[in-house]
């Protein structure tokens, strides 16, 4: 978190709130995740708000552009009135409104270090990080580049959906949703699927993706949009946190295995047998 369809969320709103507005200044409230972003010279107007993956970039008409990885638990937000939350790292001030970055966890970034030493980065560095760390889109990608980069793939689908240099956008929670709606087993390989097994994981994607953003993405712990509002799509979740809930489709009960490393992930034994099993 957040994924594809919360950074859109956030794209979006940021793109309302601030395009046309001037960037004045910025403030540093914690030593580490911000603070040399706030001896970046001020008065740069915002030209848009875009994203990449999971990356929001906040661009400038001068050519600039600030490159914000949101980590697990980053928020761009309006500031609200009365007290800063808790765990507000940053103050960025634009004209009529102050923007704050909110991270509990301190996993996320603001333009990193070896893309520039100063707040805003060229956008041709920024386009040429995002390029050699990041696979096309996964709202974008053709079925055919879909194709290329996984149907000779060997490892098991769900780590292959999480790795950002193969396809990104898609983390934990919409890898599972994916290949529920794909009736494919998080274990299987790409490689050992018929072409229209692989051609619905590729549908299954974008469906999803598309539905997630409508509803502006899935707010469980921290996520919230820069107006502070929560997603709702976690009313629209077919396996994942479900765990021995009666599966949508089936009626069988949804299981999780603990896998990957550190995740969790959730299943129909019925929609999506076993490898094996087939």
């Amino acid at each position: 978190m957040p994924e594809l369809p919360e950074a859109e969320t956030i794209a979006r709103g940021l793109d309302a709130l601030i395009r046309g507005r001037r960037l004045l200044g910025a403030r540093s409230l914690t030593k580490g995740i911000c603070e040399r972003l706030s001896k970046y010279p001020v008065d740069a107007r915002v030209s848009g708000v875009s994203r990449r993956g999971k990356k929001v970039l906040v661009h400038f008409d001068e050519g600039t552009a600030l490159l914000v990885s949101l980590g697990m638990s980053g928020q761009l937000r309006r500031r609200p009135n009365g007290p800063l939350p808790k765990h507000t790292h940053m103050i960025l001030r634009f004209e009529g409104l102050d923007l704050l970055y909110v991270d509990p966890r301190r996993l996320g970034r603001l333009t990193p270090s070896r893309v520039a030493t100063t707040m805003l980065a060229p956008d041709r560095e920024v386009a040429r990080w995002c390029d050699g760390r990041l696979g096309p889109d996964a709202l974008d990608v053709s079925w055919a580049e879909f194709r290329a980069r996984l149907a000779l793939r060997r490892g098991a689908f769900k780590p292959l959906l999480l790795n950002q240099r193969v396809i990104a956008g898609v983390g934990n929670i919409y890898a599972d949703e994916v290949l529920h709606r794909a009736g494919v087993h998080p274990k299987a390989r790409p490689v050992d699927l018929s072409a229209e097994a692989l051609r619905r994981v590729h549908r299954a994607t974008k469906a999803v993706l598309k539905k997630a953003v409508k509803a502006c993405g899935t707010s469980f712990r921290d996520y919230v949009t820069p107006t502070g509002a929560s997603g709702d799509f976690g009313n629209s979740l077919a396996v994942y946190g479900r765990e021995g809930e009666c599966c949508r489709k089936c009626g069988s009960a949804i299981k999780r295995l603990r896998w990957p490393p550190g995740r969790s992930t959730y299943y129909c034994p019925s929609c999506q047998p076993e490898p094996n099993a087939r």
